[in-house]
């Protein structure tokens, strides 16, 4: 999306019959700019606007389930098994839909609702069949969109939503290695984490727990009023994790795509030309984990509760 003072427009960029299967989507981004069509000293651009029109002559599907998540703890790995089917339109933290959320936050004039159209609006045209065995759309969100949670429920009120979690000493340990957005104070608005100034910090793993504490308290809020959601912990194991996703959604698969699966399981999930080492369990001694950890073990409790696993047996059966 560019920005200028007569307004926000859309650039455009030529897909083809491209299937959506790296990590991320700014990884499926910059394969397709070294199409011919997208090296063009000319880019293809038009008013934000256009998207409503447009749209509606699409034929899309509309999406099977959103993955919601706290950074990482597998919800890249699940969004790459779930790719392996062809079946499936697998949309990896897109930032265009990321932008089009955030819009109310800038100084635009752009409304909540006005957002919240460009965004149902954009998955019209990410979720474009293309081939006729496509059949599902599944939408992986950045993990700071938890708090976009109900304005996407209002949109999609009986799509399910998938939610992955995980302790926060080893997602702390992920982030010293690699900081993501999230991670890095006014990287994003803090408005969108709910962040007083007393709050803000320029210790970065300081500031990650504070981010990790807003997470898992919103989830705790998010679950004790809506329904129709799955709730997973990284611990779980993600083929497993898939194996109840796919149940709960009643997709059936081939042994091919089983296959597939135990193959892709042995290399990591962000880094596919690299194998998946497993670690042991991050220490929690720092002292600024305390709070994040005692929420985590509040949401663990909520899993594990009669009511949650009531719930999930209900959707399984």
């Amino acid at each position: 999306m560019i920005t200028e003072e007569r307004g926000m427009f859309c650039r455009w960029m030529y897909f083809g019959n491209k299937k959506f299967t790296e990590p991320f989507f700014d990884d499926t981004i910059r394969v397709c700019r070294q199409f011919p069509e997208n090296r063009s000293l000319f880019k293809s651009t038009s008013v934000l606007e256009m998207l409503a029109p447009w749209s509606l002559s699409l034929q899309s599907i509309p999406p099977t389930a959103f993955i919601f998540h706290v950074s990482r703890c597998g919800s890249t790995l699940l969004s790459q098994l779930l790719s392996l089917d062809p079946r499936n339109i697998v949309l990896s933290e897109v930032p265009f839909l990321d932008e089009v959320l955030r819009l109310p936050f800038g100084q635009n004039g752009i409304t909540v609702q006005q957002a919240d159209h460009y965004f149902g609006e954009a998955l019209q045209f990410y979720g474009q069949q293309k081939e006729t065995d496509e059949s599902q759309v599944f939408v992986k969100l950045d993990s700071w969109h938890l708090f976009f949670y109900r304005r996407i429920r209002k949109l999609y009120p009986s799509v399910p939503f998938i939610i992955l979690y995980r302790s926060p000493a080893e997602i702390i340990r992920s982030q010293q290695r690699s900081r993501g957005m999230q991670s890095v104070p006014g990287m994003l608005e803090k408005e969108i984490f709910g962040f007083t100034e007393r709050e803000l910090t320029t210790d970065l793993d300081l500031h990650m727990c504070r981010v990790l504490e807003k997470y898992f308290a919103e989830i705790l809020g998010l679950i004790k009023t809506n329904e129709n959601f799955l709730l997973f912990n990284y611990d779980e194991g993600i083929p497993s994790i898939l194996e109840r996703v796919l149940l709960h959604l009643g997709i059936h698969t081939e042994a091919s795509y089983r296959e597939k699966i135990n193959e892709r399981v042995t290399f990591d999930g962000k880094r596919p030309a690299f194998f998946f080492q497993a670690e042991e369990a991050a220490p929690n001694e720092a002292s600024y984990l305390q709070k994040s950890i005692e929420l985590y073990k509040q949401l663990e409790g909520e899993r594990l509760s009669p009511k949650v696993v009531e719930n999930k047996l209900q959707q399984q059966a």
